[in-house]
């Protein structure tokens, strides 16, 4: 009886190692359906958060030229200088803000 177990367990072997060809495309359509569903959702994310990311800044950037004409406050001049060094290109939003708060706490 261990004859006929051992036979058909080599008979089974090269069954489960080898792929037949229907086998193989479902496989390659799952991986291909799973791919594309992972990118289509990556895609998906970025450009909301790209979208959200561009209000919030258009809205950083109106807020910031609102209290650079407002020549009543007493945060003028910082809001000038950041603008400025903004508007020029000298450099991004952020550093113009950190560069001016330094600036403007130093005096």
């Amino acid at each position: 009886m261990s004859i006929i177990n051992e036979l058909l367990i080599l008979d089974i072997g090269p069954k489960i190692l080898i792929l037949r060809s229907e086998r193989l495309i479902n496989h390659l359509l799952v991986v291909f359906v799973f791919s594309f569903a992972f990118v289509g959702v990556a895609e998906v994310m970025y450009w909301l958060y790209k979208k959200e990311y561009l209000r919030a800044k258009a809205k950083y950037l109106r807020d910031l030229i609102d209290q650079k004409n407002d020549l009543s406050s007493l945060n003028e001049p910082f809001y000038t200088c950041v603008y400025e060094k903004w508007n020029s290109g000298e450099m991004p939003l952020k550093e113009a803000n950190t560069m001016c708060s330094l600036k403007f706490e130093q005096n």
